[in-house]
């Protein structure tokens, strides 16, 4: 079984993974006006945090398990597309999803050398559309079936770092479909953080690495972030 976790920016991908997700990165529209605009904030970069040794007794299979929990239970919550409480939802999620993944250690990884070669700007806009394709990817392919459950089975914790396998069980077209899956984590900020999942024996981080990289290879940084952008406005 493919990995559950993989997107895809090559063109004509409509069959790769889906990433749902509504734009808010759309270009502004060309005019003939000569008036100057206000420049636009630049997207910040989040200060990295060195890995750090765990507490006696840290969990990092506890964590998830938590997490996962709060957004079994916020799914279960139907509200319409139009409401307040749908707003209200979509942050909540926003919030829970990014407490346990690392996004910026991911990018960071993904990218791995042309990484040290953008400015803060660029850093900032990449770890920025990246963590909405992954984040609507990840609640969609892990959280989007109606009945699913995730157990978490094992942890690994040596020093910094950690693993925790686990196992989805969902359905697909009316088929039970079984997924197993590993969460790598480190040790950051007092909390542990996810910034690889690796499904069916698939790396996340080794697949958005591979494609990042071909595409960075043979076009540009810039045509890759483009292309990213253009999967965000294209998924609704």
């Amino acid at each position: 079984m493919a990995a559950v976790l993989t997107l895809t920016f090559t063109a004509g991908d409509s069959h790769g993974a889906k990433a749902a997700a509504k734009s808010s990165l759309k270009s502004p529209k060309k005019s003939g006006a000569t008036t100057a605009k206000p420049a636009e904030p630049e997207p910040e970069e989040t200060p990295a945090l060195a890995p750090s040794l765990p507490p006696p007794g840290s969990s990092p299979m506890a964590e998830l398990k938590k997490s996962n929990a709060a957004l079994k239970k916020l799914f279960a919550k139907s509200a319409p597309s139009w409401s307040p409480e749908h707003d209200a939802k979509r942050a909540e999620m926003h919030k829970i999803v990014s407490g346990f993944l690392d996004f910026e250690e991911l990018a960071r990884r993904a990218l791995a050398r042309h990484w040290e070669g953008l400015d803060k700007k660029q850093r900032g806009e990449f770890v920025s559309v990246l963590r909405e394709l992954i984040e609507r990817n990840y609640i969609k392919q892990v959280h989007g079936q109606p009945n699913y459950e995730l157990r978490f089975t094992k942890e690994a914790i040596e020093s910094s770092e950690a693993t925790v396998d686990s196992t989805l069980n969902t359905s697909n077209k009316g088929k039970k479909v079984t997924v197993e899956m590993q969460y790598k984590l480190l040790y950051k900020g007092s909390r542990w953080l996810v910034y690889d999942v690796i499904t069916d024996e698939q790396s996340m981080l080794e697949n958005y690495r591979a494609e990042f990289n071909k595409i960075i290879g043979k076009e540009s940084f810039a045509a890759l972030l483009k292309r990213m952008k253009k999967r965000l406005e294209k998924s609704e």
